[in-house]
C-alpha cells in the first residue's frame, strides 16, 4: 500500500517541479544573452522596438504519423478548394476595378483564419503574410506607412535604432574612477527580442568586470512567470547568474529558494521548497470489472478525506532533486526523500525516478511491479527504466511468479506517447504473455496480444492464443433527442485482423479449441436511448431507465459467419448508500465461429447482468458483479458468465479495491485516488537542473513541423487547470458486457 501511495503522489509532485524549474531557467538564460555593453555612458544605447502583438510562430503538435498525414491531406484539399474559389471570384469581378494577371492569382493569400476550415486549424497554421485588402494591388499596399513605434516613457530619453535592449529610469550616475554606472529611480531594463524585463530599486554596471548587479525588490519577468528576489548578479564574462531569496510563481505552484545559481548549462537552487496555494485536483482511477463506485452519490458530511481535506498537509522532504533534460526525455529523481502527513512521519524513500517524453504525454517510474494476471498468476519484482529512442522508455523487471507453483521470469514494458506494450514470462505458469496497443488516429488503433484478455466490447474480453487487429471505434451523443434531458447515444466499432483460437478462457469451461488461425472482419454497433432520469443528491436517491440495442456481424477467412442481436432495458438506481445497475438482454444469434474459445457468444438468448454496491461505512464499500444466462443455453454450460466480488477499502479520496473473479480465477488489486496540490509542499536542500535549455524541448522533429488540431469549434483561450483526471490505466482482466 505504501508503494501505491508513493507512485501516485510522486507522479504529481515530480512533473510539476520540473516544469516550474524550466520556466525559472528560461528566464535566467535570456538574461545571459544581454549585449556585452549595458551602457555607453552617459548616453544609453539605442533601442529596438518589437511589436508585442505579433503572433508567435505556431508550435507542432505531437500526433501519430497516420493522424498527421490524414490532417495534412485534408488541409491540402481544403486549401486547393479555397484557392479555386478565390480565383473564380477574382475573374468574375468587373474589369474596371483592377486588372487581373497570372502573377496576381499566384499571390492571392486566402483568408484562411476566418474560413470555416480555418476555425478548426487556425492556431496550427504557419504565420500569415501581411494583410492585403481586396481590390488593392500589392504594390500600393507596400507604400502604406508603417505604424508608429511604441513610445518608451521615463526620466531618460531614448533613441530608436537597431539594438537589443532598452532602459527606463529616472537617474543615471557615472563614476569614471571605478568604471561603474548606477541607475536609480525605478530602473527597468528590457530585452525586447528575448521578451524579458528586469526591474529593481537600483542597478549597477561595472564596465571593467562586465558585471551587472541589481538590489532591492528585484523582479526578473518573462511572460507569465516573474521571478522575485532581493539581489541578482549577472556576470557577462563567465555567463552566470546568481540570485538571493528567489520566489517564482508559475501557474500551478510556487518555488522559493535561498539561492539560485545558473552557470555552465546548469541551474542550482538551494534550501528551497515547492508548494501550491491554488487548488488543483487530480483524480486517479484504475479501471476494473464490477460496479463503478465513483458513480455513487455521497453527502459531504459522510465523506472521509485523507489527501484532499483542506486541513490535510502532505510534505516531502528531499535531500536533492535532480532534473535532467536528455535528447528525447526528461527525468526527475528524488533522493533520500521523507514523506510526512500532517507533520507525522510516514516513510522514507531512498531514491525514486520518473521518466517522460518532451511533451509529457506519459510517465514511467522505477517502482516495483506487483500484481496478478489470469493464467499467468501472481508476480512481483523490482523495476528498472531505460530511455530508448524517439521519446520512448523500456522498463524491465526480473520477477517471481506463482500459479500452481513458484517460478522465476521477467517482464518488460515499452511505452511511447502512442504505444503501450507489455511482455511477460514466468516458469511458475510457463506462459508467454504479450499485450499491446498502438494509437494511429483519434478513433483508430492497433491492438495485439498473446495469451492475454483482449477487448471485444460487449462480447466481453476473450483470450486468443494470438491476435493482431486494426480497430476503428467511435461514439456520438445526440443531446435532448426525444425531449430535454433524454439523450440518444450511438457507438460503432469496425475490426479487421488475424487471430488464432485460444487454449483457455474461463475456469471450468468445457469448450474445445480448434487450434485454428484465420482472419476476422467484424462490425459492432450499439444504440442507447435515455427514457427516464431522476436524481436527488440531498436525499441520495437516483433512478435512470434506458433502452439499449446491440448488434454484431463477423466474417472469417474460412467463410464462416457470426451474427448476434440483443435488445433490452438498463436500470441504474441508488437508495441511500445502496446502488445497483441491472440490465436484461433478449438475444438472437447464429454463431458459426471457427474460433470458439476465443470469440464464441456465451450469454445465451436470455441474459441478465447485475452490479451491486453498498457502502457499509466511511471506509468500506462492498460490490458484486454477475451475469446470468436465464435460458440455460450458454455454450460453455455455465449459469454464471461473470461472477466477482469487490471490496473498496479506505477513505473517499484514497481507495484500495480488492476483488476476486471466480470465473477466471483472478485476483484484482486496483486503486482510486484524488489528490489536491493545495497545502502540499516539497522541501529540498538542492534542486539541480542539467541542460535546462533542452527541458521540454526535443531535438527530434516529429515527422514535420506543422500539425493540426481537429475540432469543429472556434479556438478559445485555454482554461486554467482546475481538475485533471487520469482514468486510462487499464486492468488487463476487465470484462465488459
Amino acid at each position: 500500500m505504501k508503494k501505491i501511495f508513493i507512485i501516485l503522489t510522486i507522479f504529481v509532485l515530480t512533473l510539476l517541479p520540473a516544469y516550474s524549474a524550466q520556466q525559472v531557467e528560461e528566464t535566467y538564460n535570456d538574461v545571459l544573452n544581454i549585449n556585452e555593453k549595458f551602457f555607453e555612458a552617459p548616453i544609453l544605447p539605442s533601442v529596438k522596438v518589437v511589436d508585442e502583438n505579433k503572433k508567435p510562430a505556431p508550435k507542432s503538435n505531437h500526433l501519430p504519423f497516420f493522424q498527421k498525414t490524414r490532417l495534412k491531406i485534408q488541409y491540402a484539399l481544403k486549401m486547393r478548394e479555397k484557392r479555386a474559389a478565390e480565383k473564380r471570384a477574382r475573374f468574375i469581378k468587373p474589369q474596371s476595378e483592377f486588372e487581373v494577371t497570372d502573377e496576381d492569382i499566384d499571390d492571392i493569400e486566402v483568408d484562411f483564419y476566418n474560413s470555416e476550415f480555418g476555425e478548426q486549424f487556425s492556431e496550427h497554421l504557419p504565420e500569415q503574410k501581411p494583410e492585403q485588402h481586396a481590390g488593392q494591388p500589392a504594390e500600393q499596399q507596400a507604400e502604406q506607412p508603417a505604424k508608429e513605434p511604441a513610445a518608451i516613457t521615463g526620466g531618460v530619453k531614448t533613441q530608436t535604432t537597431e539594438s537589443e535592449m532598452m532602459l527606463d529610469c529616472d537617474n543615471v550616475k557615472v563614476n569614471e574612477k571605478t568604471g561603474e554606472i548606477e541607475a536609480t529611480g525605478s530602473p527597468v531594463l528590457i530585452l525586447p527580442s528575448q521578451g524579458i524585463k528586469l526591474s529593481a530599486d537600483k542597478m549597477i554596471y561595472n564596465q571593467a568586470s562586465n558585471i551587472l548587479k541589481a538590489t532591492g525588490n528585484v523582479v526578473l519577468d518573462k511572460g507569465s512567470m516573474p521571478v522575485y528576489g532581493d539581489y541578482i548578479q549577472i556576470n557577462m564574462n563567465e555567463e552566470n547568474v546568481f540570485m538571493d531569496n528567489i520566489i517564482a510563481k508559475p501557474s500551478a505552484l510556487n518555488i522559493k529558494a535561498k539561492n539560485a545559481l545558473s552557470e555552465n548549462g546548469k541551474l542550482v537552487l538551494t534550501e528551497g521548497k515547492i508548494y501550491s496555494e491554488k487548488s488543483n485536483k487530480f483524480n486517479f482511477i484504475t479501471r476494473m470489472m464490477g460496479p463503478d463506485f465513483t458513480r455513487m452519490i455521497i453527502s459531504d458530511e459522510d465523506k472521509n478525506l485523507l489527501m484532499s481535506d483542506e486541513t490535510a498537509k502532505l510534505r516531502i522532504v528531499a535531500d536533492s532533486i535532480d532534473v535532467k533534460a536528455r535528447k528525447d526525455h526528461d527525468t526527475v529523481q528524488l533522493k533520500d526523500a521523507e514523506v510526512y502527513y500532517n507533520d507525522k512521519y510516514l516513510f522514507k524513500l531512498p531514491s525514486f525516478t520518473a521518466h517522460t517524453n518532451k511533451e509529457q504525454e506519459y510517465v514511467e517510474m522505477n517502482y516495483p511491479e506487483l500484481g496478478a494476471i489470469s493464467r499467468f498468476g501472481m508476480f512481483a519484482g523490482p523495476g528498472f527504466v531505460f530511455d530508448t529512442p524517439f521519446g520512448s522508455t523500456l522498463k524491465v523487471a526480473p520477477i517471481v511468479n506463482y500459479k500452481d507453483e513458484f517460478g522465476i521470469g521477467g517482464a518488460a514494458k515499452f511505452k511511447t506517447a502512442f504505444n503501450d506494450t507489455q511482455i511477460m514470462y514466468g516458469t511458475g505458469s510457463d506462459i508467454f504473455m504479450v499485450k499491446g496497443k498502438q494509437k494511429l488516429d483519434d478513433n483508430l488503433f492497433l491492438q495485439y496480444g498473446s495469451n492475454a484478455y483482449m477487448d471485444d466490447w460487449f462480447m466481453g474480453r476473450r483470450m486468443p492464443k494470438y491476435l493482431a487487429e486494426l480497430v476503428y471505434d467511435k461514439n456520438k451523443t445526440l443531446k435532448d433527442f426525444l425531449v430535454e434531458g433524454k439523450d440518444l447515444s450511438f457507438r460503432h466499432r469496425v475490426a479487421a485482423g488475424f487471430a488464432h483460437d485460444g487454449e483457455w478462457n474461463m475456469h471450468t469451461e468445457n469448450i474445445k479449441s480448434t487450434n485454428l488461425s484465420t482472419t476476422r472482419f467484424k462490425y459492432m454497433a450499439q444504440v442507447g436511448q435515455s427514457l427516464y432520469k431522476y436524481e436527488n443528491k440531498e436525499k441520495r436517491k437516483a433512478f435512470e431507465l434506458s433502452l439499449v440495442a446491440q448488434g454484431s456481424a463477423a466474417l472469417y477467412g474460412t467463410g464462416d459467419t457470426q451474427f448476434v442481436g440483443r435488445l433490452g432495458p438498463r436500470i441504474h438506481t441508488q437508495y441511500k448508500y445502496w446502488m445497483q445497475d441491472i440490465g436484461y438482454f433478449l438475444s438472437a444469434f447464429d454463431d458459426n465461429t471457427p474460433m470458439p474459445v476465443f470469440d464464441m457468444y456465451r450469454y445465451g438468448r436470455s441474459n441478465v447482468y447485475i452490479r451491486e454496491a453498498i457502502r457499509l461505512n466511511k471506509f468500506l464499500t462492498v460490490g458484486w458483479s454477475g451475469s446470468v444466462t436465464l435460458t440455460n443455453d450458454a455454450p460453455n454450460g455455465n449459469l454464471f458468465q461473470e461472477n466477482a466480488f469487490i471490496f473498496s477499502i479506505g477513505p473517499d479520496d484514497f481507495k484500495v479495491n480488492l476483488g476476486y473473479d471466480f470465473m477466471r480465477g483472478t485476483t484484482y488489486f486496483t486503486v482510486a485516488m484524488m489528490f489536491d496540490t493545495k497545502g502540499t509542499e516539497v522541501t529540498f536542500n538542492k534542486l539541480v537542473i542539467k541542460d535546462p535549455e533542452r527541458l521540454g524541448h526535443s531535438d527530434t522533429k516529429h515527422n514535420d513541423n506543422i500539425a493540426f488540431e481537429e475540432t469543429g469549434k472556434k479556438n478559445k483561450a485555454a482554461k486554467r487547470l482546475e481538475y485533471a483526471q487520469v482514468i486510462d490505466i487499464e486492468d488487463p482482466n476487465k470484462e465488459d458486457l
